[in-house]
């Protein structure tokens, strides 16, 4: 009598084709959802990091102001680092003395160099002068930093610096979109 043949039978544990695709657009799905706050997330570190960068060069100018005893001014400096310019978005430099031009590697005091994906603005004047005492002439100076990605509407903050010359963050995030 014939044996019957018996055919092996494989135990496939592979995905299908359809399997595979099914997965991959859920995947895509979920990229394309996240995408947008992963750039929002981008965005807001690089304004903190601009607002404690700011804070730093702030306390550091008045902390050096106080112990020195002198008059110690904090500007953007231009593209030579021989004087101040007016866009915060350059260096930031802490010079010794009360000096706008013509300034010279050693009343330079530190440089700072610029966050990148942000825009800062100031009101009044371009620079802040610390007197011995740590006091800032005037009135209070706001700093604006937000994202400089234009293609999103997204917030940002404000950095107040007193006549006291303490710095502080405004409470509550400002609008960007504008």
């Amino acid at each position: 009598m014939a044996q019957p043949h018996h055919i092996a039978r494989r135990n496939n544990t592979g995905f299908t084709l359809l399997e595979l695709l099914v997965a991959l657009a859920l995947m895509g799905l979920l990229a394309a959802w996240g995408l947008p706050n992963f750039q929002a997330l981008g965005e807001r570190s690089a304004v903190t990091s601009e607002v404690n960068r700011l804070q730093t060069i702030l306390t550091l100018a008045r902390n050096t102001a106080i112990t020195q005893q002198s008059d110690i001014t904090v500007c953007p400096a231009n593209e030579g680092k021989n004087a101040c310019s007016d866009d915060w978005n350059n260096p930031v430099i802490i010079v010794q003395g009360d000096k706008t031009t013509s300034i010279s590697d050693q009343d330079i005091v530190r440089v700072f160099a610029p966050t990148k994906g942000v825009h800062v603005t100031k009101n009044g004047h371009s620079r802040i002068k610390y007197n011995p005492v740590g006091h800032v002439g005037g009135f209070n100076s706001t700093y604006t930093i937000c994202p400089s990605n234009d293609q999103t509407t997204s917030s940002g903050a404000e950095l107040v610096v007193s006549t006291l010359g303490r710095a502080r963050v405004g409470e509550d995030p400002i609008s960007c979109g504008d």
